[in-house]
């Protein structure tokens, strides 16, 4: 399967707290270790507390030796992950930058939709003021 289909067969799969996939849904941590996985040969660490907030994913993932394989970078790259949040809701969220074709966006899980993709405009615009992008480096 080409990257195309593969982001294609994610869109719309649902959202479950604590989910990575096994039974065809996702939390946004578990899409992630999926994508890497599947895409980069990287296993994310698990989180011992799962379910837990994506702030607590991505403390524990900080915390994980893994941690010392990845870089944070100024500007986007494809397979990097993106830590977002809405500052006026102290929320966080977890997405992977992928560039499907000309245009790179986030894929990324909402409640409400399920798996969707979304260039940087409309992240920011639907309130996801702060980014930082990861880049694996080993």
């Amino acid at each position: 399967m080409d990257r195309l289909a593969f982001y294609e067969s994610l869109i719309g799969k649902p959202y479950r707290i604590g989910a990575n996939g096994e039974d065809g849904s996702f939390d946004c941590y578990g899409l992630a270790q999926y994508i890497q996985r599947e895409l980069a040969g990287v296993q994310l660490p698990d989180v011992d507390a799962r379910p837990a907030t994506t702030r607590q994913q991505a403390e524990a993932l900080l915390d994980h030796p893994e941690r010392n394989n990845w870089v944070q970078i100024e500007e986007p790259e494809d397979l990097c992950l993106v830590l977002m949040g809405n500052v006026a809701k102290r929320d966080f969220h977890l997405g992977t930058y992928v560039v499907p074709s000309t245009v790179g966006g986030v894929l990324h899980i909402s409640k409400e939709a399920g798996v969707v993709f979304d260039d940087m405009p409309a992240l920011k615009a639907s309130g996801w003021n702060y980014m930082k992008f990861y880049k694996r480096v080993s």
